[in-house]
């Protein structure tokens, strides 16, 4: 009698155990999808996302994926999302996935010496930004005073603030959300450059980022920034305009890319030819090399600089010293 109870229990558990075993591979056995971007769109219905998982080929046996997910009481705790399933994943992966909410993240690469209207524009070219208000509404944010209270940033506009960097962020991340988390940045390179200084800065910090926006413009290689800084700091010591052309060139609309003397007259509130002291704000948003240039110039006496044309230019401390420089340049292109 017992044998017999044996024999039926194990005739019993011979199929459960098979099923279970099948229901392990499945679980574990990785399937190369064929389309690999899924959007969970929120309030999703679970078997509806199963379907869609299915129609990319993410997942076989919907109907098995649906029920391990209903036992495990998950089918409630997915998270809404774009999701990039671009290699080999099993069953279980794209289940944890859906519900931490790993949804996929985009590389954003911001270049020093970009203005806002740059930025947005690249922003709003970017292929999985599907919003076609964002550059309006990224625009309008970094001129709104609300916000930039917000941020704590003391500046009429957050140009300046937007520190270059590459950022990973997510294809439904609103305008508001990659300000902040431009701006953030900005403060932990801010505070980074500030941080060995000896001395409190004798400039604010928007005079500071200001100045570091001129310098990020008018050096080209790494090693004049503190030059050019000293520059800048000697004028303003002696009430002298900053005369610098990338602040005329940032106030002119449109501007063709030959600056003019008409340019140079422009009465605009950025030109450094024609108003003496700091322009209203930065002229674009500075890397931190420019960042750590303004906050220590060089110690020099030079007030004048040419571009010699390659990159690099001549520092004169006398009007004569840089006229005569200006004219041996000039020879020199003719030549």
């Amino acid at each position: 009698m017992i044998k017999r109870i044996f024999k039926v229990c194990i005739f019993l558990l011979l199929p459960l155990l098979a099923a279970l075993s099948l229901v392990f591979v499945y679980l574990h056995h990785p399937v190369q999808p064929r389309e690999a971007v899924m959007v969970v769109e929120k309030g999703m219905a679970f078997r509806t996302v199963t379907s869609h998982l299915a129609k990319r080929g993410i997942i076989e046996y919907p109907w098995l994926f649906f029920l391990y997910a209903h036992l495990r009481g998950e089918t409630k705790g997915i998270k809404a999302g774009e999701y990039l399933f671009s290699q080999p994943i099993n069953p279980l992966d794209v289940l944890q996935r859906l519900v931490h909410g790993r949804v996929n993240a985009y590389k954003v690469q911001i270049i020093e010496g970009w203005t806002l209207h740059q930025i947005a524009n690249y922003l709003a070219g970017l292929p999985f930004i599907k919003n076609p208000d964002f550059k309006k509404e990224f625009l309008d944010l970094t001129e709104n005073k609300e916000f930039i209270q917000s941020l704590e940033i003391n500046s009429p506009t957050l140009e300046g603030y937007l520190f270059p960097n590459t950022y990973y962020l997510y294809a439904d991340t609103p305008p508001a959300d990659y300000l902040r988390n431009f701006v953030k940045e900005f403060k932990k390179n801010y505070q980074l450059a500030t941080g060995t200084l000896k001395t409190i800065p004798v400039y604010s910090q928007n005079q500071i980022m200001t100045l570091a926006s001129l310098i990020e413009k008018e050096a080209g290689v790494e090693g004049e920034r503190p030059l050019v800084a000293s520059v800048f700091y000697n004028r303003l010591a002696k009430g002298m305009p900053l005369q610098s052309d990338p602040t005329v060139i940032y106030g002119i609309k449109n501007f063709d890319g030959d600056i003019k003397k008409v340019d140079i007259a422009n009465p605009h509130p950025y030109n450094t030819y024609v108003h003496a002291g700091f322009p209203p704000g930065p002229i674009c948003n500075p890397g931190l090399a420019s960042i750590k240039a303004a906050l220590q110039p060089a110690q020099t006496n030079y007030i004048y600089f040419v571009s010699k044309g390659n990159g690099t230019h001549q520092f004169s401390e006398t009007i004569q010293e840089h006229e005569e420089g200006v004219k041996r340049l000039l020879l020199k292109d003719l030549m």
